[in-house]
């Protein structure tokens, strides 16, 4: 084929450039794309000034600007992530949020950590905005703009306190020092100190450590159901969320994450519950034998990339599945980053639809080494990953061991999911899953289910509940909810934990095992659970007494 390229005189008419890269577009049909860089090469070189008369410093308008970045789009639980990626950074191994209240409202929102804190110098850089970022290969940053941009997106003033060396430092924005020429304060020693000495257990500061504060919310409305429901709903999304990002954080013990929430002006905390891992891929048998398949990507040829393609099991109603009853479209490529989950399904243009029914069971599991930063693009919240150019071919050209295609692997996802069984889903055990020690979970699996196979896990946990009822089942959730206004009386002075009062908690599984397969409810076993509600809350009144 005849190769057509733009003459040369084109350069000094735009016109000119334009008519000549469209022939040349025309003729090289399977080039468009480098025509199009060409023509913007050209029309841009013509309309360029071979020389400028003068400059001008055009300083932004700090309000409009700060406008700008506050409607950037960062959810509630994408902000407290970003924040616990600059905790993570600092080596802390306890994260604690606190939600203050007064009078039906959040009016304030603290993150405390017992990371290495900073020194005054590095505090000043962490506040500036385009701050250096770190970028050690361990680090989980990258822009040196969530801790600003996550507060900024829900409240107006942020102050950051910070314990290291020996020597505490604070400093302070708000929306009205930024509009004073980016005018930050400074605290001073003592009201830094107040900050970092201030009751925040279970973490202590008094070593090193560093504390944020939102204050001034004006982006955490209470919902119509009122202030409790509007905490339910935000640990509901917290859960979900950091329990996915940081799981593997989470379940090897580098960091424990709490959640409390406080009254304006009141010593005392209720701690809510610990976020708990939410591993996208903790099941217990592959949907189909011989999974998961690794195939080998080729970017290119300095770059191989290994992907894990997983078929979960069919009929599945754990929440690592559901992932928020969002099974579907939860499907597809979760990119991690020096272990932290930054994309949780989504095919990158792999397949047309994203959230196609069939293909809910295939998710892939990707670990970005920190040597291809250039070629996947993180978003500002870290939420998703743009991929590079010639991923997808990539990814479609690629084969595991054994010969298997990627377009293979998807066909036997969809086939599982086609064959699936619910009758055959109810011949699979129940076993006790969250709320009891880990070892109680093995053993349970193992007494249950001695060969080995798949277990339906039920998650045992106490949440806010009418205080007539001590128990609630939750078929659709595969959850046994316990009434937390009774957590004290049954601990009866033990501390509180995720997996507390193990023995009641199983003996109320075995209690409500067969509840799980009914396929309805008579009005003659309704009355007999209530009843059962009814000694339990007596039970527990008694052993008050």
């Amino acid at each position: 084929m005849t190769v057509v390229t733009p003459r040369q005189g084109a350069d000094n008419d735009p016109l000119a450039a334009l008519k000549e890269v469209h022939t040349w577009s025309a003729v090289r049909l399977l080039d468009r794309e480098t025509a199009a860089v060409e023509l913007q090469r050209r029309v841009v070189a013509t309309l360029r000034p071979s020389e400028a008369a003068s400059t001008e410093t055009l300083t932004p308008d700090p309000d409009r600007l700060v406008y700008a970045l506050r409607q950037i789009g960062y959810s509630l639980e994408q902000a407290l992530a970003d924040l616990a990626d600059n905790s993570i950074n600092a080596g802390a191994s306890t994260v604690l949020i606190r939600f203050v209240c007064r009078d039906e409202r959040i009016v304030r929102v603290i993150i405390a950590d017992d990371g290495a804190g900073m020194t005054a110098k590095e505090l000043q850089n962490a506040m500036r905005f385009g701050s250096d970022p770190d970028l050690k290969r361990q680090s989980l940053g990258k822009f040196g703009m969530g801790l600003k941009l996550a507060t900024l997106s829900h409240a107006c003033t942020l102050t950051v306190g910070a314990w290291s060396k020996r020597r505490v430092s604070a400093r302070r924005w708000s929306l009205e020092g930024i509009g004073r020429n980016w005018s930050s304060e400074i605290l001073s020693s003592q009201a830094a100190g107040t900050l970092v000495r201030s009751p925040l257990h279970p973490v202590e500061l008094s070593d090193t450590g560093t504390v944020v504060i939102w204050d001034d919310i004006d982006k955490l409305p209470t919902s119509k159901g009122g202030l409790r429901y509007t905490l339910r709903s935000i640990h509901r999304r917290l859960q979900l969320h950091l329990g996915m990002c940081f799981h593997r954080f989470l379940e090897n013990g580098r960091l424990q994450i709490l959640v409390d929430q406080q009254q304006e002006g009141e010593a005392e905390h209720r701690i809510q519950a610990p976020i708990t891992p939410l591993n996208p891929f903790a099941y217990a048998s592959p949907g189909r034998a011989g999974f998961p398949k690794v195939f080998s990507v080729a970017l290119g040829k300095e770059h191989r990339l290994s992907i894990e393609g997983h078929i979960w099991p069919p009929n599945a109603e754990s929440p690592e599945y559901r992932l928020g009853n969002r099974a579907a479209a939860r499907q597809g490529f979760y990119f991690y980053r020096n272990d932290r989950l930054i994309q949780a399904g989504g095919w990158n243009g792999i397949v047309q639809s994203e959230a196609e029914p069939h293909g809910s069971l295939a998710r892939v599991r990707i670990d970005l080494p920190p040597e291809m930063d250039d070629l996947f693009s993180l978003n500002v919240q870290k939420s998703s990953v743009v991929v590079s150019p010639g991923f997808t071919e990539a990814v479609l050209a690629s084969e595991a061991k054994g010969g298997m295609t990627f377009e293979e692997y998807r066909h036997h996802a969809h086939e599982v999911y086609r064959k699936k069984d619910r009758k055959a889903a109810r011949a699979i055990p129940l076993a006790p899953r969250r709320g009891i020690p880990r070892a109680l979970q093995r053993a349970g699996r193992d007494l249950i289910n001695p060969e080995g196979g798949s277990v339906r896990g039920v998650d045992i946990l106490w949440a806010d509940m009418p205080e007539d009822e001590f128990f609630r089942i939750d078929r659709v959730g595969c959850q046994i909810l316990l009434n937390s206004y009774y957590r004290d009386k049954v601990l009866c002075g033990l501390k509180a934990s995720g997996t507390d009062a193990p023995l009641m908690k199983l003996l109320i599984f075995f209690l409500c095992e067969a509840d799980f397969d009914r396929k309805g409810s008579s009005n003659e076993h309704r009355q007999k659970l209530k009843k059962f509600n009814q000694l339990l809350i007596e039970a527990v009144q008694i052993g008050r007494g």
